[in-house]
């Protein structure tokens, strides 16, 4: 598993993850078997966020190029369902509810696909790339702003500005958001924008989920010695819990905030939010 660079889900997605290794190969997983699904090759080449799976009835991989082979996709068993090459230098894709895919490139704004058919059915100007947060909500950056937008990707609320980097890592509970810049410390907001408390420390932040189960913020950590830890956080920013984990190279949600997979030089690690034991997927 040591070619593994990326790894992409659903933040609400109960079974299925993709990670991709460094150009082209891509492997599905199952949460619920344990185990690998599918290996095919794409036209996915690391450097940004260039992979998405987006589930359903027949669920759909989508991968990236900055260069020529802009973005395309595949069901699970390889076969190349559509690709458009209308836009190069892809940057950053987002997975969605009701079947989409947001496409951020570096120029331009970012593209709103449906996964079964690469049919563009919305566009979001100025915004470099989306997070999505639940299937209701997601949270749109861009250039010193961001702002939550509701299901349809309508806006929901002004512009909330930020410093001179964009947010990177967004969580949300419904009724709190959890956000980090790149580089910045994680600070802890309403809805509308209010600061309620803020952490900073050496290092910096890799994610950050709210956990459902214990009703805390989940924060990943990594330090200027590359040592890796978890930290649990109540709504105030006070440290409940601290234990060292895995070094990884890339993190994701899913469960809806129940659990993290952590992508480790031995392949995908699930953590429980709630106790953080792991299970381990195997390559099969």
């Amino acid at each position: 598993m040591s070619d593994l660079r990326e790894v992409a889900a659903l933040p609400w997605a109960e079974d299925l993850l993709v990670t991709a290794e460094f150009e082209q190969v891509v492997h599905v997983w199952s949460r619920e078997r344990a185990a690998r699904c599918a290996t095919f090759e794409t036209v996915y080449d690391f450097g940004g966020r260039r992979v998405a799976l987006v589930p359903g009835k027949r669920p759909v991989v989508v991968a990236g190029a900055y260069t020529r082979h802009g973005v395309c996709g595949y069901d699970l068993s390889g076969e190349r369902l559509w690709q458009d090459r209308s836009r190069t230098n892809v940057q950053v894709l987002t997975a969605l509810a009701g079947g989409r895919v947001a496409v951020s490139c570096n120029r331009g704004p970012t593209r709103v696909l449906d996964a079964a058919t690469g049919e563009e059915v919305g566009s979001l100007r100025g915004v470099l790339q989306v997070i999505a947060l639940t299937p209701d909500l997601s949270l749109a950056v861009g250039s010193g702003w961001f702002r939550l937008l509701d299901g349809s990707l309508d806006p929901l609320g002004p512009r909330i500005p930020t410093g001179l980097n964009p947010v990177w890592l967004a969580a949300g509970d419904g009724e709190h958001l959890a956000v980090s810049e790149i580089g910045g410390p994680l600070r802890l907001l309403d809805l509308e924008g209010r600061e309620r408390a803020r952490v900073a420390g050496a290092g910096h932040f890799g994610h950050v989920v709210h956990d459902p189960v214990t009703a805390t913020w989940v924060l990943v950590q990594v330090w200027d010695d590359g040592q890796t830890s978890l930290l649990r956080l109540t709504h105030d920013a006070e440290v409940l819990e601290h234990r060292p984990c895995s070094p990884f190279r890339d993190v994701v949600t899913m469960d809806s905030g129940k659990v993290l997979v952590l992508l480790t030089d031995e392949g995908p690690q699930v953590v429980d939010c709630s106790n953080w034991s792991t299970r381990a997927l195997e390559a099969v």
